[in-house]
Formats: C-alpha cells, structure tokens, sequence
C-alpha cells in the first residue's frame, strides 16, 4: 500500500501523491526529447511500491505507533523520494533521463534558494557556498554538486553512490579553497584527481575532457599560414586547416583519436613514428570522395546545369575531409567547351581570352577554397572528339587565374599517350601540355583490367559506377625500417616491412571500425564504398641506405609489389579493400623525417649528408611518393617506371625531378619513354604480380624462407627471431 503522506522540507507533512512524481518525470523525459507518459506511471509505481515496503507503518501510524515524533519518522521525505526516482530511471537504464531530472531537481534547489531569507552569513554557512559560480562557456551558474553527480553517472557511468563521493570531495575542495568563481574546465580536473585517487582508471578514462590550454590555443590562433604557391596546386590536407576554427578542431580531434580511434598498440605506432595515420583531425570523415557528375544530376550536362551543380559539389565535397573528384565529367567539360572564346572581360587576370568552361573551372576554384577541400576532375570515357576536349582543357587549366586551388586533372593512361602522340605533331600544345605537367595540373594514372586509380586514393574497378571513398590512409616510415635492417640487407628490410604493413592494416581497421560507430559511412543521399591505402614514405631514402648510396630501381619493385601484395593478404580476413597510394604523404614526410632525427645516428646514415651518393639529406624531410629521379645511370622516369612496375594501378605522384633545372619533367618524350617501360616491365611481371587468394605465391615470394613459428610471428605483426647468421 502507497504511503499516505510525506514529510516536506520545512518539516510539515503533506498527502502522498504519486501524480506529482509522474509529472517531474514525464519533465525529464521531454528534456531529452522523449514523450513516453505509460514510462512516467511505471517510475511512480516502482517508488510507490519501495517507500511501501520501506514504510509499512505509514498507512495506519495511529495504531500502531503512539506520539508525533514517531508518526513523523514513519513519513518518508521529498529529498528522499527524489533519490528513488533517480535510482529507478538508473536502475531502469535510463541515465539521460536521470541526469535530466537531476538538473530539474538543481533548478528548483536554485529557485527556493533565491527566495529564501538565509539568517546566517558566517564565512563557513550555507549562504558562503551559495555565492561560488561555475562559469560555463555560456553563462554562469550557481554551484550544484547536483550537476556534477549527474555527470558521472551519465559520462563516467559510475553508480549513484560512488558519483555522490566523488562530487562531495570535489564540493569540499572548491570550498575549502575560498574561490568566488571556477570554471567547469577546472571542475573536471578535480574530478579527474578524485577518480585518480579512488583508482576509478576506467570511469576516468569514459569522461577524460579533449581541449587545448590556453598557452597553446593562443599560440594555435596566432600562427600564420604558410604561403600559397599560386601557380600550384595546394594539397588537400594543406587546404583543409587554412581557416582558424577548421586548425582548432582538427587540434582537439587529433588529441582525442589517439584515445578513442586507435588501440593502445595502434597509438603506440603512430606517436613512435613507426608509422602515421593520415589526417587523425577529422578521423569521423573519408579522405576523399569519388562522385560520377551523373549520380547527382537531375538533367542532361549542359554549360547551365555545370553552374547549377555548384551548390551540390560544395555539400559533397564536405562530406570528405580532404577533397573529392568529380569523376565522368566528359559530357558536362564537353558542353562547357563548346561555345566560342571571348576576350578576357577587364581585370580578369587571364590573357587567354573569356570561356564557359574557364568561368566555370574558376568558380570550381572558388567553390574548392570555400570549402576547405580540393576538388578534382576525372573525365571517364572520352568518345570521339576525346583529344579536342582534352586539348581545350589543358588549354583552361593552365590559366594562372585558378591559382591554388584550381583543379587537377587525373588523366588516364592511354588518354594521355594520345595526348602525347598528338603532341609529337602540334609544337604549341606539346608546351601547353608539358606546362600542365609541370604545374601538377595533370595527374597521369594508370590501371589494368581490374582497377583503374581516378583520384587520391580512390581506386575504381571496371564497370563500376557508384560513389567510392579513400576510406583511411595510413603512411609507412621506410627510412626507419631501412636503417634498422643496415646496407645490403634487403631480406631483413622485407621482413620488417612486412610487419609494418601488417600494423598498418589493423589500423586501417581500427579506422573502419570507429566510422562504423560514429555513423561516417553514409555521405548525405550516396553511399560509397570505401577503400582504404598505404603510403609509403621515403623509398628513395630506404633505397639509398639499403644499396649504401646506390639507387637500384629494381629493389624499388619488390618494396612496392610486397606492400601492395602483403597489403591485399593481411586486409582479406577483415574484409578491408587495402592498396598502394602515392598522395598523402606529404606531413608525413616531415615528421618521419624530424622524429628518426632525434633517433641515435648511423654512420652510415651521415655520409648521405650534403647530397653525397644518392641525395640523402637527413637534415630535410623525406621524399614522399615515387620521386627517384635523378637516379645515376638513369634517364628521366626511368626509373619510377621500373619501380611501379609491380603496382598495377596508380599515380604517377609527384613527378620525376630534372637533376639540370631541378624542376618538374614533363615532356612529352619523358611519358612516352615512362609509358613503353611500364608497359614492357608490366608483361615481365605478370607472373610475380598476382592477387592475394590466387595460386600464385606473389611478391611474398621475395621474402626469406622463414619456418612456421617466425612466419606465425609475422602474421602477427611481431619481429620473426631469426638464429641465422646478421639477423
């Protein structure tokens, strides 16, 4: 039987009604955005049916029990009906209810408190606690130690009793330390020290506070941006943190990964240096998107609908977090290219004339720093009038009015061998098109029969036609593995790379895993499949230190064929899509490069300063991508040919360096020689190129024969022990 009345907070008693419970409730409940008024009467009644069990006297007092004093302890009071129903909504698994009703529970606490005439104003009474103020970030309260045990039983989900602990030992901190005001941030590292000192490791951890102190949010703010080479294309990762809020949340998120994203021997990896997971400040996002034009298209390409499309390409291009390709734009290039040029209207900063098509690659420009995110094209199949429309877009995308964020173009292979042997025959545009090389503003990429590369770690097979994304990237620090194996020792280097792929890969998953919680493989209305790659980092340094200063383009083939080979293994058995990316190297590059300096030197590292032997600087970042030209004995690309010649699709990113001008080769001549070898190397390799799951043993067949325990250990990802003789 219910109790029949309740002891009020001013001592008189009052009848027991259970519809006042149901309401503060149901207030709770509507807090959160719930309505669920049948939840509210099962509340009322659990606490009904416990101040029954805990009051069996209540009802018939009189009889039983004689004197006021003792019907009064028979009465149950408000503060202790507001605990039941906040241990029922916790017990009934309902601690965002809970903590609503709770900070109801404070707000009507604040509201008697500032209607009440307090008669003591002692430093030590009630009315001293009453004048501290939390300052939120936006507004100031009154202090609750409400509040804070509300937060731990929804954040660090500690149980009732254990937060109340917690939250008077901080109370009694805050006021012992006299303070007027204290901010939350301060709160919650008060209450970090209590959870340390109970040994509460894993509540501390569910409600650790990611932000930035103050020293380094100034220094953050005031940091100038490095400046914009006009004339070349800004990568993705660069343009993405220009703004001021875009670098301090991308601060906060790298803090937070590390903890959150990554397992603790993941973490351990990247903050080693082993290795580097790409772009950790927006790991809820893809790195890029792929988008044929025809998925979001509502009409047939024209030069109005190209405008049109803006608004869709810049919501897209947010769904990334670095760029994304706008990939089948053949008919919508073609419909822009085919009205007549016009003179360049005044201060338009081209001397090349006014076009649709350059209007409209110029406010793709302005869309893409807008936005923070490059935005690229791929043009899919050509048709018939293929080399007339590459030609016109060459001729627009080398117009220095795009500046740093006009698009790059991924061109194709075999597109680009026609460009190249229309070149041969037409002087002026074989300079156009070198300049574009030159420039970076076109990509040459290459595929076979399977998969085709058409953007920065996107990857596309034959025939397919939805959206796709470079779901993670993880960068490889090959230098490092190097100087840990020594000159000559390219057994050993495979080995430890072999490792390092596989710690890649789990990351990779770990990367996969937390996008699949958070709700990040849906991009708006398109879902992409997601692919995901390693970038290694530093071959031309790795090469270098194995050959003791002797380039050998043929040790690059096997470093590459085995990541790409042990890649596609380890990833099979996670159901991960896995393969070899030249972009997203860049800040990788830099750190390798810083950490493995702060490293104990190697002899032989030092004599490859001061462009000794191959160009090894260990004072400058490593090289990123496949650059190894100038290679000694080695015509321009020759060398990237032989390298890639294991990778059966890819980028050709950045370009090969001329040893005489130490810019960019481009030439005409250059691709033709990089396409025949590629090619040639291509039909010598089919055999030592075979995908994961095949009969073939595949570039694992470079590795050292290793017996079953040492190869259990490398597919474990840990260091086989060798007793062989240099091991």
């Amino acid at each position: 039987m219910a109790p029949s009345r309740v002891r009020k907070r001013d001592g008189r008693e009052a009848p027991f009604d259970a519809r006042k419970i149901e309401a503060a409730v149901a207030k709770a409940l509507a807090a959160v955005g719930e309505q669920d008024a049948g939840f509210a009467r099962e509340i009322a009644s659990v606490v009904e049916l416990t101040l029954d069990n805990r009051y069996p006297a209540n009802a018939d007092a009189a009889s039983t029990r004689t004197g006021a004093a003792r019907m009064a302890e028979a009465a149950p009071d408000i503060e202790e009906i507001q605990d039941l129903v906040e241990q029922a909504l916790i017990e009934l698994g309902r601690a965002n209810v809970a903590k609503a009703y709770i900070l109801y529970r404070d707000r009507r606490a604040r509201a008697r408190e500032a209607l009440a005439v307090h008669a003591s104003s002692s430093p030590g009474g009630a009315s001293a606690r009453q004048r501290i103020e939390v300052q939120t970030p936006e507004r100031t309260l009154a202090w609750s130690k409400g509040r804070i045990t509300a937060a731990l039983i929804n954040e660090a989900q500690l149980p009732r009793d254990t937060a109340e602990r917690v939250a008077a030992a901080v109370e009694e901190r805050v006021f012992a330390a006299g303070l007027k005001r204290i901010s939350t941030a301060l709160v919650r590292e008060l209450v970090d020290n209590e959870l340390v000192t109970l040994g509460l490791a894993a509540a501390l951890r569910r409600q650790v506070a990611y932000g930035l102190p103050a020293y380094d949010l100034r220094a953050l703010l005031a940091e100038p941006l490095a400046a914009l080479d006009p004339a070349r294309p800004v990568s993705g990762e660069a343009l993405a943190e220009r703004r001021a809020d875009a670098r301090l949340s991308a601060e906060v998120l790298r803090r937070f990964a590390p903890d959150e994203v990554l397992s603790a021997d993941g973490a351990a990896a990247h903050l080693a240096g082993d290795l580097h997971v790409v772009n950790l400040g927006a790991p809820h996002l893809p790195l890029t998107l792929g988008v044929p034009l025809d998925l979001i298209a509502s009409a047939q390409p024209s030069a109005g609908g190209a405008f049109e499309l803006l608004n869709e390409i810049v919501e897209l291009a947010h769904g990334s977090a670095v760029g994304l390709v706008l990939e089948q734009s053949a008919p919508w290039i073609a419909a822009l290219a085919g009205g007549p040029r016009s003179a360049a209207p005044a201060g338009a900063g081209s001397t090349s004339g006014w076009s649709a098509l350059g209007a409209w690659l110029r406010a793709l420009a302005a869309a893409s720093n807008a936005a923070g995110r490059r935005i690229d094209l791929a043009l899919g199949e050509l048709g018939a009038r293929g080399p007339v429309l590459l030609e016109r877009l060459i001729e627009e995308l080398i117009d220095p009015a795009l500046g740093p964020c006009g698009a790059r173009l991924f061109l194709a292979r075999e597109d680009l061998h026609a460009l190249v042997e229309h070149a041969r025959r037409d002087e002026p545009f074989a300079a156009r098109l070198e300049r574009a090389l030159t420039l970076g503003r076109v990509t040459p990429t290459w595929g076979d029969d399977t998969w085709s590369c058409v953007g920065p770690g996107l990857f596309r097979g034959r025939g397919e036609r939805g959206a796709i994304a470079c779901g993670g990237a993880v960068a490889l620090n090959l230098p490092r593995l190097a100087l840990r194996a020594g000159p000559w020792r390219e057994d050993r280097a495979l080995e430890l790379l072999s490792a390092a792929v596989h710690s890649g890969v789990r990351v990779l998953d770990e990367l996969s895993q937390f996008r699949q919680r958070v709700g990040g493989a849906r991009h708006g209305a398109l879902r992409a499949r997601a692919h995901f790659v390693l970038a290694p980092v530093g071959l031309r340094e790795m090469l270098a230190y194995l050959g003791d200063g002797e380039l050998r383009p043929d040790q690059g083939a096997r470093v590459l064929g085995l990541i790409g080979d042990a890649a596609r293994r380890y990833a099979s058995p996670l159901r991960l899509s896995v393969d070899v990316d030249p972009h997203f190297g860049e800040r990788a590059a830099v750190r390798f490069a810083r950490l493995d300096a702060e490293l104990p030197q190697h002899a032989q590292r030092l004599l490859f300063g001061d462009r000794v032997g191959a160009g090894v600087n260990p004072l400058a970042p490593y090289s990123d991508g496949w650059r190894l030209t100038p290679a000694p004995g080695r015509v321009p690309w020759e060398a990237e040919a032989v390298a890639l010649s294991t990778l059966a699709a890819g980028a050709l990113q950045p370009l090969p360096i001329d040893p005489a001008r130490r810019t960019g080769v481009a030439s005409a001549e250059a691709w033709a020689r990089f396409d025949r070898l590629l090619t040639r190397r291509d039909e010598e390799l089919d055999d030592a190129r075979s995908p994961a799951g095949e009969g073939g043993a595949g570039l694992f067949s470079a590795l050292p024969a290793l017996d079953a325990q040492q190869r259990a250990e490398l597919s474990a990802g840990r260091r086989p022990q060798r007793t062989s003789r240099g091991a």
